[in-house]
């Protein structure tokens, strides 16, 4: 994988981070008929942000898709983004089992739990949650990182430093923050949640 620009690829997962943030909204707005500021002070997922990070160098990109910096001896393309898809895929497993495990036993509650979604792994992960991740990090990673990452690396060098800065220290500051509140309460920390029975699916398919 070629030299990448640090700065660039920090504001990369800053949006990230906020695209983690709005699609966890949609899902549970849409199984559970509300939204909410899903622990945080501001409207970012750190997390996301870093596992793209993480992924970029574990796996690369579905055009060369690589293991830890390594380009796969792979002749067929027609392979690469079915191999990244799988990768992901078990990225993504091995991260929520990961991340609820330790919340499960550091602060002694469900993060999330997806018990009731048919061919589950634990309550913390399952088979059609991450094809739906792993198609999306596949599609991000093939058709959006360039662009935006480029989109960056067009800004003047200092404000691309400025400001890449500024929000890693917010994102990491919120981030550390309120994980010691959820800790300290063992609970979640809610600030605001806007109820949207209308878009619950899950109700609405009880029902009938």
């Amino acid at each position: 994988m070629e030299e990448m620009n640090m700065w660039a690829l920090c504001m990369t997962a800053v949006v990230v981070s906020f695209l983690g943030f709005a699609v966890e909204n949609l899902w549970i707005c849409l199984t559970k008929g509300y939204m909410d500021n899903r622990n945080m002070c501001l409207p970012f997922l750190v997390g996301y942000g870093m596992a793209m990070s993480g992924l970029l160098i574990l796996l690369g990109t579905p055009q060369n898709p690589c293991f830890l910096g390594l380009p796969l001896p792979l002749e067929n393309e027609r392979l690469h983004r079915p191999l990244y898809f799988m990768g992901a895929m078990l990225c993504v497993c091995a991260g929520e089992i990961a991340l609820g495990k330790f919340v499960e036993r550091t602060c002694h509650f469900y993060w999330w739990d997806y018990s009731k979604i048919p061919l589950h792994i634990t309550r913390y992960t399952s088979l059609p949650t991450s094809t739906l991740f792993a198609c999306a990090i596949t599609v991000f990673m093939d058709h959006v990182l360039a662009p935006l990452y480029g989109y960056f690396l067009s800004w003047d060098s200092e404000s691309l430093r400025a400001a890449a800065i500024v929000m890693t220290l917010l994102l990491t500051e919120d981030f550390l923050y309120n994980a010691c509140l959820m800790y300290q309460r063992q609970g979640m920390v809610r600030r605001w949640r806007v109820d949207m029975p209308r878009f619950n699916l899950d109700r609405n398919f009880t029902r009938c």
